[in-house]
Order: C-alpha cells, then structure tokens, then sequence
C-alpha cells in the first residue's frame, strides 16, 4: 500500500526524480545553450503511469507537473510543484502535491534548497538546508534546517545539479561513452547520489516527440540515466530515458522505478528573455 514509510518514499522519489532527471537537464542546457545565450522558461508536463507491479500498491497515476527556471545574475534558480492523484488498487484516490525549490551559484560553490510534500492536504515532510564547498574540486559539506541538525558530507568532486547537468549537455555534444558523477540533489532519503549517464546516438535514439513551436529546429539529445546510492548499492535507485534541448527544456521522459514506471510528456512551455546583468 501506499502508506508507511515505503509507499512515502516511492512518492518522494517519483518527485525527486523531475529534479535529478529534467530539472538537472533543464539547468544545464539553459546554462550551455548556442552562444552563450540563457533560455529561462516555465514548462507543463503530463503525469502519467505506465506500468505498475502488484507489490507496488498502485492501479493509477495521474496529475501534471510545473518547471520554473530563473537566472538572477550570480546563480540559477529552480522552481517545480508536482500534482499526483494516487490510486491504490482498492479505496479512493490518494493526492500527493510535491514542490521543490533551490538556487545554485553560477559557479558551482554554493547551492541552497527547500522542499515539502503534501498528502490529501496534510503536510507530511518538509526538507530544507545549504550546502557548500570551499573551493571546486575539494570536499563540502550541506546542512539541515528541516530535519534540524542533519549534515551530510560531500567528498571530493561532488557537484551540485546545475554543475553536474553542465557536465552532462557536455558530455551530449562529444557523445563519447559512459559518464558518471557523485551529485547532491538534498531532495529526500537518498540526498547524495552516483549518476550515470549514456547519451543515445542519432541513430538509437529514435524519432523522438513532436517539438512545440517554440522548441522547433533546436539541436535536441536523447540519453539514459541511472542513479544510485552513493553508498554503493548495486541497483540503481532509479532511471531515466529522457530528450532535452539545447536551450534548456527538457522534453518527453520515461522514469523507471523498481516497481512502476511514470512518463512524463511535454505539453506546453514558455520561453522568458534573460535578465540584463
């Protein structure tokens, strides 16, 4: 079922994932896009379930999620509200409301973030902290207000997801091989994760999704992710298969947990000029 601690974790997870798959992504290539230019923009996605093991305590998924990417000058700014309706196989519809939001220095020392989830209008967690290096490359350590006290430290190369995903839209443009990373995310349980990234060649990629308007003609990637607990478990926590674009919008996504797969789809998106700084 979906109560107790496991079925709160599969709804953080699923949460977590639109920030550690798109919203890393999204960061990423509105911070590498042609030219140098930024791409700040709001972006809707369709929810919906896939596929679901008995285990798991679902029948349905459903609901839609909001992306907001912001630059103030000196660092980038994420904002995203997630809305699922939850249906176990017997009983009503559970809603689940899970917003997200953080900054991150421009370059990579810094990174700030708050979060809560909400369930048939009950709060249930809220999550919220800093974290820090003193220099690129060295150690770090990120700090709890929400739970109070908790610390969580950051070993050498560690990055934070904007400095992370620029690695990825990188790693999209030379296309060379696997590339996996230690990023901290600060979104549930699992704060510290390994990502692991494969970017499909043209030919494997597929077709793809029709791009909106706004999106048509722009230089796009398709790429496999799994992430892991930075502790060495053998099975990833979760995967993504997923299209993004150079200007920073992340498109159509596939994202496999254990037990159940959720797709999210596209539907809408906004592009905003970038501030004068």
């Amino acid at each position: 079922m979906l109560s107790g601690r496991h079925g709160g974790r599969r709804r953080s997870r699923a949460g977590r994932a639109v920030g550690a798959g798109l919203g890393a992504l999204l960061l990423a290539a509105a911070a590498n896009a042609a030219g140098g230019e930024i791409a700040p923009h709001r972006a809707l996605y369709e929810v919906g379930l896939v596929r679901a093991d008995p285990a798991a305590g679902i029948a349905g998924i459903s609901g839609a999620a909001f992306y907001e990417w912001s630059s103030a000058c000196d660092r980038i700014v994420v904002n995203r509200d997630t809305r699922l309706s939850v249906q176990p196989p017997e009983g009503e519809p559970v809603s689940v409301q899970v917003e997200f939001s953080a900054w991150e220095r421009m370059d990579g020392l810094a990174y700030g973030f708050s979060g809560k989830t909400v369930r048939n209008g009950v709060l249930t967690e809220t999550r919220s902290g800093t974290a820090r290096f003193a220099a690129a490359g060295s150690a770090g350590e990120a700090a709890y207000s929400q739970p109070h006290g908790r610390r969580v430290a950051l070993g050498p190369g560690t990055l934070f997801p904007a400095a992370w995903a620029r690695d990825v839209i990188d790693h999209a443009r030379t296309g060379r091989g696997l590339m996996t990373r230690t990023v901290f995310f600060g979104e549930d349980e699992d704060d510290l994760l390994t990502a692991s990234v494969l970017v499909l060649p043209d030919g494997a990629a597929g077709k793809g999704p029709e791009a909106p308007a706004a999106l048509d003609g722009l230089a796009r990637w398709r790429a496999r992710f799994a992430f892991f607990n930075a502790g060495g478990e053998a099975l990833p926590t979760f995967e993504t298969t997923e299209w993004f674009y150079e200007n920073g919008v992340g498109g159509d996504a596939m994202l496999v947990f254990p037990d159940f797969t959720i797709r999210y789809s596209l539907k809408a998106v906004e592009l905003h000029d970038p501030p004068e700084c």
